[in-house]
């Protein structure tokens, strides 16, 4: 500013000295007038985000899962936001960036405090002259890797509950947590906040134990990656280990597992803690809640399925009769100890023994008896003709003449 005052004195006019330096005319005249009062100029101060209040919230949103970007801007309407979408997703773009870098971070967790699951697939089973898949069931303790297994032969809801609660007698205790790969069984989707909607069984079913279920979640593939190199683990060692000596049966396979978990899995320093498994169990199991004698959860099996029109239910590969007034009807098919029950509601309305082999049809006579054959008529009236050969009429020949006679009338 020192500039302006030596142009002053060299005679310029306010105007020239403008022209010359860029400075409004109103701002050299109040400097010439007061120059101890010089302005000073810099970058102007960016304005305030209109998202600017929200973020803390947002940012609360994200750490749950909830990423749409339209489900955040009606939430943030409601609480009278008035700044628009484009403002919300150019935020939250590099937020969705700055999670996918952090998901090469390894994911670690306290004593106790998390357990992973997930399914994964192991091969096949030949069993009566049939194909099935064949699963593997992991748990793995996050701090200890402490390991439990299971193969089975279908990934129902039943089967998952029953290996839970297999590795908490295993290990005596229950974790704070368990995570989940964002498998169905567990989980039926979003509402329209985005929030998880579990299983009701499964819900009730981690209270019962008390336990807090967790998703992995979007944008966060670190929080999963125990799981999956535990399953990887499953498949590279121990089924590589059982070449040239196969099981015959799913029994042996599992009996097989058991002796693999107990000998190898955790007995080994593993390589990421560089720590034996056994060691830091100690830690885990001590931070867990014990069992304590407690009884498994009171689940039934059930399925529910339709009644065919000819009174037999599907279950499993094969057909079990009804007593035929069931036909059309919603029922629950369960196995119950050595049996196959179908109820309808509370009323038990057949039980049989289970198929000897797929594709059976299992049927009871007195299920059958007195069905009424029904009126078959479709509401439309049909007419059915069967083509058959001219019939010719035989007539005498004075038939003839007298026509013939009569000039042909």
């Amino acid at each position: 500013m020192e500039e302006i005052s030596e142009l002053k004195r060299e005679g310029l006019s306010i105007q020239a000295i403008s022209q010359l330096t860029g400075f409004d005319r109103k701002t050299i005249r109040k400097y010439l007038l007061k120059p101890e009062g010089r302005p000073v100029y810099g970058p102007r101060s960016a304005p305030v985000s209109k998202l600017e209040p929200f973020k803390p919230y947002l940012k609360e949103r994200l750490q749950v899962g909830v990423w749409n970007a339209q489900v955040l801007l009606r939430e943030l309407r409601q609480r009278n936001y008035s700044g628009g979408y484009t403002i919300l997703t150019d935020w939250l773009r590099p937020q969705r960036e700055s999670a996918r870098v952090v998901a090469v971070r390894r994911f670690e967790t306290p004593p106790g405090k998390q357990a992973q699951v997930d399914w994964g697939h192991l091969g096949s089973l030949l069993e009566s002259g049939e194909e099935r898949m064949l699963w593997g069931f992991t748990m793995t303790l996050g701090y200890s890797r402490m390991m439990m297994a299971e193969a089975a032969t279908d990934q129902k809801l039943g089967t998952l509950l029953r290996m839970h609660e297999a590795a908490f007698q295993q290990w005596g205790s229950v974790p704070e947590e368990i995570l989940y790969d964002r498998m169905k069984t567990v989980w039926t989707g979003t509402d329209e906040r985005g929030e998880i909607v579990w299983n009701a069984v499964f819900l009730d079913f981690t209270r019962y134990w008390g336990f807090t279920p967790r998703l992995c979640r979007p944008y966060r593939a670190q929080t999963k990656g125990k799981v999956e190199s535990g399953v990887k683990y499953l498949r590279r060692n121990f089924l590589c280990g059982l070449q040239g000596r196969e099981p015959s049966n799913l029994v042996d396979l599992n009996a097989e597992l058991r002796r693999w978990i107990s000998e190898v899995a955790n007995q080994r320093v593993h390589g990421t803690t560089r720590e034996q498994v056994l060691i830091r169990w100690d830690e885990d199991q001590f931070s867990m809640q014990p069992v304590n004698g407690r009884l498994p959860y009171p689940y039934a099996d059930d399925e529910q399925r339709k009644v065919a029109r000819d009174a037999y239910v599907s279950w499993q590969g094969s057909r079990y009769s009804v007593p035929w007034r069931y036909a059309g009807k919603e029922v629950w098919v369960r196995e119950q100890g050595r049996d196959v029950e179908v109820r309808c509601g509370a009323e038990l309305i057949a039980r049989h023994a289970p198929a000897v082999r797929r594709h059976q049809v299992v049927t009871r006579s007195e299920h059958h008896e007195g069905i009424p054959l029904g009126n078959k008529q479709t509401g439309k009236m049909l007419i059915h003709i069967q083509q058959s050969a001219p019939v010719v009429e035989r007539r005498s020949l004075d038939a003839y003449e007298s026509l013939a006679a009569g000039g042909g009338r």
